[in-house]
Protein backbone atom coordinates (compact mmCIF):
# COMPACT_ATOMS: atom_id res chain seq x y z
CA UNK A 1 0.00 0.00 0.00
CA UNK A 2 2.72 2.70 0.95
CA UNK A 3 4.98 1.72 -2.10
CA UNK A 4 1.46 2.70 -4.18
CA UNK A 5 1.13 5.82 -2.58
CA UNK A 6 4.80 6.38 -3.37
CA UNK A 7 4.28 5.75 -7.03
CA UNK A 8 0.84 7.72 -7.12
CA UNK A 9 3.04 10.61 -5.14
CA UNK A 10 5.65 10.64 -7.90
CA UNK A 11 3.48 10.35 -10.83
CA UNK A 12 1.55 13.52 -10.17
CA UNK A 13 4.83 15.29 -8.53
CA UNK A 14 5.93 14.21 -12.26
CA UNK A 15 2.92 15.24 -13.85
CA UNK A 16 2.63 18.98 -12.36
CA UNK A 17 6.49 19.29 -13.11
CA UNK A 18 6.29 18.33 -17.38
CA UNK A 19 2.97 20.98 -16.98
CA UNK A 20 4.60 23.51 -15.43
CA UNK A 21 7.80 23.51 -18.19
CA UNK A 22 5.26 22.61 -21.35
CA UNK A 23 6.55 25.50 -23.94
CA UNK A 24 4.21 28.93 -23.38
CA UNK A 25 2.04 29.60 -26.39
CA UNK A 26 -1.82 29.46 -27.63
CA UNK A 27 -3.48 27.07 -29.82
CA UNK A 28 -0.63 24.88 -31.50
CA UNK A 29 1.71 28.32 -31.62
CA UNK A 30 4.33 27.26 -29.07
CA UNK A 31 7.63 29.38 -28.76
CA UNK A 32 10.46 28.19 -30.28
CA UNK A 33 8.74 26.23 -33.02
CA UNK A 34 10.10 26.59 -36.22
CA UNK A 35 8.75 28.56 -38.91
CA UNK A 36 8.51 25.15 -41.46
CA UNK A 37 6.46 23.74 -38.67
CA UNK A 38 4.22 26.56 -38.40
CA UNK A 39 3.79 27.64 -42.03
CA UNK A 40 2.67 24.34 -42.82
CA UNK A 41 0.10 23.85 -39.63
CA UNK A 42 -0.96 27.42 -39.83
CA UNK A 43 -1.25 27.31 -43.74
CA UNK A 44 0.18 30.28 -43.58
CA UNK A 45 0.84 32.73 -47.02
CA UNK A 46 3.09 35.08 -48.28
CA UNK A 47 1.08 38.85 -48.16
CA UNK A 48 2.64 39.98 -51.55
CA UNK A 49 2.70 36.94 -53.08
CA UNK A 50 -1.33 36.77 -52.19
CA UNK A 51 -2.03 40.42 -52.71
CA UNK A 52 -0.71 40.00 -56.13
CA UNK A 53 -2.71 37.18 -57.53
CA UNK A 54 -6.40 39.42 -55.87
CA UNK A 55 -8.24 40.42 -58.71
CA UNK A 56 -9.84 44.05 -58.64
CA UNK A 57 -12.20 44.21 -55.44
CA UNK A 58 -11.14 40.84 -54.41
CA UNK A 59 -9.63 39.33 -50.82
CA UNK A 60 -6.40 37.73 -50.55
CA UNK A 61 -6.17 33.97 -50.06
CA UNK A 62 -4.68 33.81 -46.54
CA UNK A 63 -5.07 29.91 -45.97
CA UNK A 64 -7.31 28.31 -43.52
CA UNK A 65 -6.18 30.00 -40.29
CA UNK A 66 -5.92 34.01 -41.94
CA UNK A 67 -2.13 34.33 -41.60
CA UNK A 68 0.13 36.53 -43.83
CA UNK A 69 3.81 36.41 -43.92
CA UNK A 70 6.12 38.96 -44.89
CA UNK A 71 10.30 38.91 -45.11
CA UNK A 72 11.36 42.10 -42.27
CA UNK A 73 14.45 43.97 -42.93
CA UNK A 74 15.00 45.54 -39.13
CA UNK A 75 16.48 43.33 -36.05
CA UNK A 76 13.52 42.08 -34.57
CA UNK A 77 12.54 39.51 -36.80
CA UNK A 78 13.26 37.69 -40.26
CA UNK A 79 9.97 37.36 -40.80
CA UNK A 80 6.56 38.58 -39.09
CA UNK A 81 3.22 36.79 -39.73
CA UNK A 82 -0.49 38.10 -38.39
CA UNK A 83 -4.08 36.51 -38.01
CA UNK A 84 -7.12 38.67 -37.23
CA UNK A 85 -9.29 35.59 -37.46
CA UNK A 86 -8.11 33.65 -34.57
CA UNK A 87 -10.45 32.59 -31.36
CA UNK A 88 -9.08 31.82 -27.92
CA UNK A 89 -11.81 29.69 -26.12
CA UNK A 90 -14.57 31.29 -28.03
CA UNK A 91 -13.09 34.95 -27.75
CA UNK A 92 -12.54 36.58 -30.67
CA UNK A 93 -8.69 37.97 -30.75
CA UNK A 94 -8.13 41.50 -32.94
CA UNK A 95 -4.76 39.44 -34.44
CA UNK A 96 -1.88 37.30 -33.00
CA UNK A 97 1.44 38.79 -34.37
CA UNK A 98 4.37 36.26 -35.23
CA UNK A 99 7.92 36.88 -34.99
CA UNK A 100 10.66 34.56 -36.54
CA UNK A 101 14.55 34.94 -35.84
CA UNK A 102 16.89 32.52 -36.91
CA UNK A 103 13.76 29.95 -38.48
CA UNK A 104 12.64 29.94 -34.86
CA UNK A 105 9.36 31.90 -33.22
CA UNK A 106 10.98 33.73 -30.66
CA UNK A 107 8.43 35.95 -29.80
CA UNK A 108 4.51 36.71 -30.73
CA UNK A 109 1.94 38.63 -29.47
CA UNK A 110 -1.67 38.26 -28.84
CA UNK A 111 -4.48 41.33 -28.78
CA UNK A 112 -8.09 41.31 -27.86
CA UNK A 113 -10.67 43.56 -26.56
CA UNK A 114 -10.83 44.28 -23.47
CA UNK A 115 -14.40 42.45 -22.78
CA UNK A 116 -12.31 39.32 -23.46
CA UNK A 117 -9.58 39.87 -20.78
CA UNK A 118 -11.21 37.58 -18.34
CA UNK A 119 -12.01 34.80 -21.27
CA UNK A 120 -7.98 35.31 -22.43
CA UNK A 121 -6.29 35.44 -18.52
CA UNK A 122 -8.83 32.16 -17.33
CA UNK A 123 -7.46 30.41 -21.19
CA UNK A 124 -3.91 31.38 -19.81
CA UNK A 125 -4.14 30.65 -16.20
CA UNK A 126 -5.51 26.94 -16.79
CA UNK A 127 -2.53 26.16 -19.12
CA UNK A 128 0.09 27.79 -16.73
CA UNK A 129 -1.59 28.14 -13.09
CA UNK A 130 -1.53 31.28 -11.52
CA UNK A 131 0.10 33.89 -12.78
CA UNK A 132 2.30 36.58 -10.93
CA UNK A 133 1.08 40.26 -10.25
CA UNK A 134 3.08 42.42 -11.63
CA UNK A 135 2.99 46.24 -10.46
CA UNK A 136 1.37 49.17 -12.55
CA UNK A 137 4.85 51.07 -14.38
CA UNK A 138 2.61 54.38 -13.27
CA UNK A 139 0.00 55.65 -11.13
CA UNK A 140 -2.88 55.81 -14.18
CA UNK A 141 -1.75 52.60 -15.59
CA UNK A 142 -3.18 49.07 -14.98
CA UNK A 143 -1.42 45.80 -13.22
CA UNK A 144 -0.37 43.71 -15.31
CA UNK A 145 0.45 39.54 -14.78
CA UNK A 146 2.78 37.28 -15.94
CA UNK A 147 4.23 33.91 -15.97
CA UNK A 148 7.72 33.11 -15.89
CA UNK A 149 9.18 29.44 -17.33
CA UNK A 150 13.02 28.97 -17.41
CA UNK A 151 13.42 29.58 -21.01
CA UNK A 152 10.22 32.16 -21.62
CA UNK A 153 7.52 34.22 -19.97
CA UNK A 154 4.26 35.74 -20.74
CA UNK A 155 3.10 39.19 -19.78
CA UNK A 156 -0.86 40.46 -20.10
CA UNK A 157 -1.29 44.22 -19.88
CA UNK A 158 -4.78 45.16 -19.41
CA UNK A 159 -5.10 48.31 -21.29
CA UNK A 160 -8.04 51.36 -21.52
CA UNK A 161 -9.76 49.13 -24.57
CA UNK A 162 -7.60 46.42 -25.28
CA UNK A 163 -6.02 43.37 -23.63
CA UNK A 164 -2.05 42.42 -24.78
CA UNK A 165 -0.60 39.31 -23.96
CA UNK A 166 3.44 39.20 -25.02
CA UNK A 167 5.31 35.74 -25.46
CA UNK A 168 8.83 35.84 -25.80
CA UNK A 169 11.80 33.71 -25.19
CA UNK A 170 14.58 34.21 -23.18
CA UNK A 171 16.69 34.51 -25.58
CA UNK A 172 15.00 36.67 -28.16
CA UNK A 173 16.57 39.72 -26.93
CA UNK A 174 19.74 37.63 -27.50
CA UNK A 175 19.11 36.72 -30.89
CA UNK A 176 17.68 40.49 -31.94
CA UNK A 177 21.12 41.32 -30.98
CA UNK A 178 23.27 39.10 -33.00
CA UNK A 179 21.04 40.51 -36.13
CA UNK A 180 22.12 44.29 -35.39
CA UNK A 181 25.90 43.03 -35.10
CA UNK A 182 25.04 41.10 -38.40
CA UNK A 183 26.10 37.80 -36.66
CA UNK A 184 24.99 34.51 -38.58
CA UNK A 185 25.68 31.08 -37.05
CA UNK A 186 26.43 28.59 -39.56
CA UNK A 187 26.43 24.82 -38.63
CA UNK A 188 29.62 22.77 -38.90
Amino acid sequence: MTARLLIVGLLTAATGAWGAEQPFGVLDVTLGASYLRLERDLDMRDIDASLAKVPAGGTPDLGRRGYGCMRRDDAFADIACVSHQEKIDGAETREIRLHFLDGRLQQFSLTAELKHYDAVIGYLRARYGAPQAVAPASADSEPSVKWQGEGAQITAYRGKDLVFVNFELASYADAVKRKREGVNYQCG
